[in-house]
């Protein structure tokens, strides 16, 4: 299973102070690296349809800060939420805008984010697929009972 974060992203694109990131180390050690991986499969799960989900590496920079936006949120609840702190509702609002991200990016009609379909994909591409022909018309419409005709029936 992939993991789009490490902790030092999670200290640095997360809003949660780094202290309490270390003093959630040293009280539950791993939770960071558990939380960014269970995130980083949901963040797959949405984008499987779309995408190759679960990127390689090197992860797109949209991906990974979205990513530890939503650990930071897991980390804050694990510490407790505090409703009347404006930090908390800023990690909670940042929270919210990493979700609207990934259903954006998981969109794909209306959806404007961009990541790569496939690592073979040369020069990046992306996984918008260009449209092709939709139809096929004959060069004559009696064509088709022709080509019906000269084929044999069932059972001859």
């Amino acid at each position: 299973m992939s993991c789009y974060v490490t902790i030092a992203d999670v200290r640095d694109l997360g809003t949660l102070p780094e202290e309490d990131i270390t003093q959630l180390e040293v009280q539950y050690p791993g939770i960071t690296l558990r939380v960014a991986t269970k995130i980083s499969g949901q963040f797959d799960a949405r984008l499987m349809k779309r995408y190759a989900a679960p990127f390689r590496e090197p992860y797109p920079d949209s991906l990974v800060d979205n990513v530890a936006r939503v650990v930071a949120y897991r980390l804050t609840l694990k510490r407790g939420f505090n409703p009347s702190s404006e930090q908390d509702q800023l990690i909670k609002e940042e929270k919210d805008e990493a979700l609207a991200w990934l259903k954006e990016a998981a969109d794909s009609e209306k959806g404007l984010v961009e990541l790569p379909r496939q690592q073979t994909t040369p020069g990046g591409g992306s996984a918008i697929d260009k449209g092709g022909p939709l139809g096929y018309s004959e060069g004559n419409p009696y064509l088709w009972t022709d080509a019906q005709a000269r084929e044999p029936r069932h059972g001859q």
